[in-house]
């Protein structure tokens, strides 16, 4: 499985589609008030579609990453047993199985890496194809130096000690953030939505209030600047609450 980009089911398609027709929807009646404006809708699902799309892949690579974390754990603590490498691996996947269940995409991850090296392939090779579908830095970077010291010789525990140290203290930070900027991102969302309510309750108690921006060239461009300017604003600020680690 390719952890970089996210694969879209049915459901999620149509769930993007319904919201797409619905802000589209409101766009055309309250900026144009002409079904012309559903014109907007390709663009309005195109735009959707990569949040949602983006949104879903980085929690998926959020959950891998601190699954990782964990199973990193279980194969230190099994080298420490006096393990080898590839039973150490073996050991953290009962571990990640009786922690998570099958069916988690780390588990399936350290299955088909033991199955890998069952099959002769050694562990770094498979590391390596697992951290470069992962799509997350700490993988690629802890693969990298792990067929490094596979190669050469190193202290695993060590190298495998300060891995999980790294990702916990990355863990922690990324959910300090979250916390601290979750009030702000619920005034957004509202910020969002606000414009939209304004202009409907403008257009419900003061209809002819509006009246002179429908149905003429000068209405449609002053309407078209305005959803310029908010969608803008809309992306802007998805844009600065995207903070990563």
């Amino acid at each position: 499985m390719d952890y970089r980009k996210y694969k879209c089911k049915i459901a999620d398609y149509v769930w993007c589609v319904g919201v797409a027709a619905a802000f589209a929807l409101a766009v055309a009646w309250l900026f144009y008030r002409s079904i012309l404006g559903l014109l907007l809708l390709p663009f309005v699902y195109g735009y959707v579609l990569r949040v949602y799309k983006n949104y879903r892949g980085a929690r998926q690579r959020n959950l891998l990453l601190s699954g990782f974390k964990e199973g990193m754990m279980a194969v230190a603590a099994a080298l420490l047993a006096g393990y080898s490498m590839e039973n150490a691996w073996k050991e953290a996947e009962h571990d990640l199985m009786m922690l998570y269940g099958k069916q988690q995409p780390i588990v399936k991850e350290f299955i088909q890496i033991n199955s890998l090296v069952s099959m002769n392939q050694p562990l770094e090779e498979a590391l390596t194809g697992f951290a470069l579908r992962s799509g997350c830095e700490d993988i690629e970077s802890f693969a990298e130096i792990f067929s490094f010291a596979k190669r050469s010789g190193g202290d695993f525990v060590a190298i495998i000690r300060t891995t999980v140290q790294r990702l916990g203290a990355k863990i922690e930070v990324e959910q300090e953030i979250q916390t601290a900027i979750a009030g702000k991102k619920f005034e957004s969302k509202i910020m969002y939505i606000m414009p939209l309510l304004l202009l409907a309750y403008i257009n419900f108690t003061s209809r002819g209030f509006l009246e002179p921006l429908y149905g003429n060239l000068s209405g449609v461009l002053l309407m078209t600047a305005a959803l310029a300017v908010y969608a803008a604003a809309v992306w802007w600020s998805g844009k600065v609450m995207n903070i990563k680690v």
